[in-house]
């Protein structure tokens, strides 16, 4: 009976201190690279030097705001999107 109760425990701290303890996952904002990372990733900048999406190529972003209200309180975090594709490709913060 003392070996179920001990195993029990050891359970229970187990799960605690493996599987509840475990940092919050990141958001999709934070998971997309920011400019100086985007500009490190190959196929980003065309034979002339300017920025480009590494998808399509094509040279024009928009600029949007991150909408959840909850991500983002201030309304200072923004992503930035191929014109042509629609695919995200960095984010951005303004302070």
């Amino acid at each position: 009976m003392t070996e179920y109760i001990l195993l029990a425990i050891i359970m229970v701290f187990i799960y605690f201190v493996l599987i509840r303890n475990k940092p919050a996952p990141k958001t999709d904002w934070e998971g997309l690279p920011t400019l100086p990372e985007y500009k490190e990733i190959e196929k980003t900048t065309t034979s002339e030097g300017e920025l480009c999406c590494q998808y399509c190529g094509h040279t024009e972003t928009i600029e949007r705001s991150l909408n959840s209200e909850k991500e983002n309180p201030n309304k200072n975090k923004f992503y930035h999107a191929c014109t042509n594709c629609k695919v995200i490709l960095w984010r951005s913060e303004q302070s």
